[in-house]
């Protein structure tokens, strides 16, 4: 089972509304702004970081906001320094993601989802099913709710 099919078996298992946008392939934030102009607004960006202990984490934050790296690792309890974003290959490798479609599921035991409190206040966000060619709307509330996430402060005062 893909990681996709997985996400969209779990949220159909909790009962959760969500809508599906098919549309061409996107792999950055750069590409949504240029090919889907209508998902800037309410998207979900997830970064996916390994951790040293082998801990993963996958971070959620408004698709323009950057991540405090020292909060991050503050959170996971361990040195700035052992916390590190994970290549596209290694994403799709070893989380089972395809590259611009990663979303805050987490759909391991060694998966932790951190989402940004900033996020709260969106009310429906469009966020990563696991495929690039599909984009997941879903109420913010709801994701919460069945993703396994944390809400804490990631987003970097800029």
């Amino acid at each position: 089972m893909t990681v996709y099919e997985k996400i969209v078996s779990l949220l159909q298992s909790n009962n959760v509304l969500y809508e599906l946008h098919e549309h061409v392939p996107v792999r950055t934030v750069a590409e949504v702004e240029e090919k889907l102009p209508f998902l800037l607004d309410k998207m979900l960006k997830t970064v996916a970081f390994r951790v040293k202990d082998g801990r993963f984490i996958l971070a959620g934050l408004r698709g323009h906001d950057r991540i405090d790296y020292r909060q991050l690792a503050a959170y996971c309890g361990v040195n700035r320094r052992a916390v590190a974003s994970m290549s596209p290959e290694a994403v799709e490798a070893e989380l089972g993601f395809e590259v611009g479609g990663v979303g805050p599921f987490s759909l391991q035991p060694e998966v932790l989802v951190l989402l940004d409190e900033q996020l709260a206040e969106m009310g429906t966000v469009y966020c990563g099913s696991g495929r690039n060619t599909a984009t997941l709307a879903i109420n913010f509330a709801d994701l919460l709710r069945v993703c396994g996430g944390e809400m804490v402060s990631l987003a970097r005062d800029d």
